[in-house]
């Protein structure tokens, strides 16, 4: 099947919620699902279904998606399990294309009825011609067409492709990549993945013109074989990001329990995704920083990096979490910290050799004609910024970091290799709410900015690796 037909999903015109109940006394998912499409914006037909009828906030409550007076595209299945066979016969009738199902009870639980039930659900799907998202799952969301599982999540659209077999995490990574100024294209919670699978949605993305980065939660896949093609094709194209759960024998375990997936060995698993192409990430914060460096730092030419920043101890730590990461700190030329030196005249307060300690107390001018000659050194392909908050609050100013974020805030005119910026901010409610308001000003000026050294160095670092896999797998296929 041609994936591009899956554009279809996300831009339906009518959508029937079977699950509503008019009594709003008891949590109706079928009315959060109902509200959470409002909310979003959608702007096509919403038909609640539900079989004792009645009306919910103004509209009416169909006993059956068969009397529903006009065609519906999607169905979103907030029912019992038991129930789901009758249900999808019924969209059968009335054409519809696509059914998610929010509904749990199938093959993800040891009871033989839940597999059963399955399998007689997608036989009748298949033969009708119907597409299954789940079961097991949240759905569909799609920013720029409304559609929508979470009552407020972001309107505003962005480049990130996300598919994800857990509801919860899916929900997890929107909140904290919009925190830190990365936005979706479409996400997709799959769930059991019964019909459409992970190797669908690779195709899809692959080709989709509004994602530009393909993100990916997986608890196990479906086709092996079929999947590890998918990846390899759909990173030639662009970067995946794969976090991969249940990577511990526990994990295994739960993740069998929760969508019904084959796991696998973590060691099988690296060597596939090293072997792909994908980016490999252990956690969705991780995740979310190897998305911000990849859409907010342009790629460096190479893996030498100058530290900048304050305090002797934090720079110690900061060199070593960058060669931890597989970047290299190389010290500074004599000409460089002689440079360095006429601008500060003396070396007293600061160090000149990689890190670089600059005193901020001469202002940010001086900052940032000290920072440009860093950045303009032959021997120096990116710069991380630190700023610990921290430390100068314990002696009562908040002066020297106002004047390190207005320093970097003049960096975009200046300075033409990438920079990342680390943000401290651990002890204090004070300090973290004065990085929180730094940080939405560097996110809106373009900076990507992260919470420490190590995860800045490893999520650049592990984008530099992609990039060179991608230039030699390329280049294999112009070479054939």
């Amino acid at each position: 099947m041609d994936n591009s037909t899956l554009d279809y999903l996300f831009h339906p015109r009518s959508i029937a919620i079977a699950g509503v109940s008019p009594d709003q006394t008891k949590f109706n998912v079928g009315l959060r699902y109902m509200q959470s499409l409002f909310n979003s914006g959608f702007k096509g037909e919403v038909y609640p279904v539900g079989p004792g009828g009645g009306e919910i906030s103004g509209s009416r409550i169909y006993r059956s998606i068969r009397d529903i007076p006009d065609s519906v595209d999607y169905t979103i299945s907030a029912i019992p399990a038991r129930y789901t066979p009758h249900l999808v016969a019924d969209c059968a009738t009335k054409g519809v294309k696509a059914i998610h199902f929010f509904t749990a009870g199938f093959g993800e639980i040891e009871d033989e009825r839940g597999g059963q039930l399955e399998s007689a659900m997608l036989e009748i799907a298949r033969q009708s011609g119907i597409r299954i998202i789940g079961p097991n799952c949240m759905g569909l969301y799609c920013p720029r067409t409304g559609l929508s599982f979470g009552l407020d999540l972001p309107r505003r659209s962005g480049p990130v492709g996300l598919f994800a077999q857990s509801g919860v995490n899916s929900v997890i990574c929107i909140r904290e990549a919009t925190a830190r100024g990365v936005y979706f294209s479409k996400v997709v919670s799959y769930g059991n993945a019964g019909d459409l699978n992970e190797s669908d949605f690779l195709k899809y993305f692959a080709g989709d013109l509004e994602t530009k980065v393909i993100t990916a939660y997986i608890e196990g896949v479906r086709e092996g074989s079929r999947f590890a093609t998918a990846l390899r094709e759909a990173a030639k194209a662009k970067p995946v990001v794969v976090l991969k759960a249940g990577a511990t024998e526990a994990g295994t375990r739960a993740a069998v329990s929760h969508t019904s997936a084959i796991a696998g060995s973590n060691e099988i698993w690296r060597n596939l995704l090293r072997q792909a192409g994908a980016i490999q990430v252990n956690s969705i914060e991780e995740m979310v920083d190897v998305n911000l460096t990849l859409l907010s730092m342009p790629l460096p030419k190479g893996r030498n990096v100058a530290i900048i920043g304050q305090g002797g101890g934090p720079s110690v730590l900061a060199a070593d979490d960058c060669l931890n990461a597989g970047l290299a700190v190389p010290m500074l030329p004599v000409e460089v910290r002689q440079r360095l030196k006429d601008i500060y005249a003396s070396e007293t307060g600061s160090s000149f050799r990689n890190p670089v300690d600059l005193n901020p107390f001469l202002g940010s001018k001086t900052l940032v004609d000290a920072i440009r000659t860093v950045a303009d050194c032959g021997q120096v392909d990116l710069l991380i910024i630190h700023v610990p908050f921290d430390i100068w609050l314990f002696i009562n100013s908040e002066y020297p970091t106002g004047v390190f974020i207005e320093a970097i805030l003049h960096l975009n005119n200046v300075v033409s290799k990438p920079v990342g910026v680390v943000l401290y901010s651990q002890t204090t409610d004070e300090a973290r709410q004065l990085a929180s308001e730094a940080q939405s000003r560097l996110r809106e000026a373009g900076f990507a900015v992260y919470p420490s050294i190590g995860r800045a160095a490893s999520a650049i670092n592990k984008v530099i690796e992609y990039h060179e896999w991608r230039q030699k797998a390329t280049k294999g296929i112009a070479s054939g």
